[in-house]
């Protein structure tokens, strides 16, 4: 979910950002654009990584890889800010009038991004704590023991108990 997440804002914000002009009035706005484009990029790369060492249950890739993270994800974060001050600013207000067609869409992919940005910390930290914080603090080491139970003469069933 987050790769296809900061893959699919990569791609948009790069739309918007060649549709851009590179004009004195658009300069702070484009700036942001692009860069909130390549950090999507990035960080799509990093998900993945940091994916691999949960799935591969890699005790070292995984937390450098949520560290890689939560550092890529800091621009995020400062551009869920700085773009909507570019957009609404008077300077973006006059680069948004003069290239209005093109323009159009960076107010509604803004906010989606924004609505979004929520559902992603609320994922990363959901994550967080299901595949660090409660196995290794909260719920001994993750594994389920397995119970079996016969049911009739020749038949047993394994149960998890947690």
């Amino acid at each position: 979910m987050m790769w296809i997440q900061n893959f699919g804002f990569f791609i948009m914000y790069f739309l918007l950002y060649i549709m851009i002009p590179n004009v004195g009035t658009c300069e702070d706005l484009r700036f942001w654009v692009g860069f909130f484009a390549l950090d999507c990029f990035v960080e799509s790369f990093v998900c993945v990584w940091m994916a691999m060492g949960g799935y591969t249950d890699d005790g070292l890739l995984f937390p450098v890889m949520w560290i890689a993270h939560l550092i890529v994800a800091l621009p995020y974060v400062l551009c869920t800010i700085t773009i909507p001050i570019a957009i609404y600013s008077d300077d973006g207000i006059a680069c948004r009038a003069s290239n209005a067609g093109p323009m159009y869409a960076i107010v509604p992919v803004f906010w989606t991004h924004c609505g979004l940005f929520n559902v992603y910390v609320w994922m990363m930290l959901s994550q967080t704590y299901f595949s660090f914080l409660k196995p290794s603090f909260f719920g001994g080491n993750g594994t389920a023991k397995v119970t079996e139970i016969t049911v009739g003469p020749a038949t047993s069933v394994g149960v998890a108990n947690d």
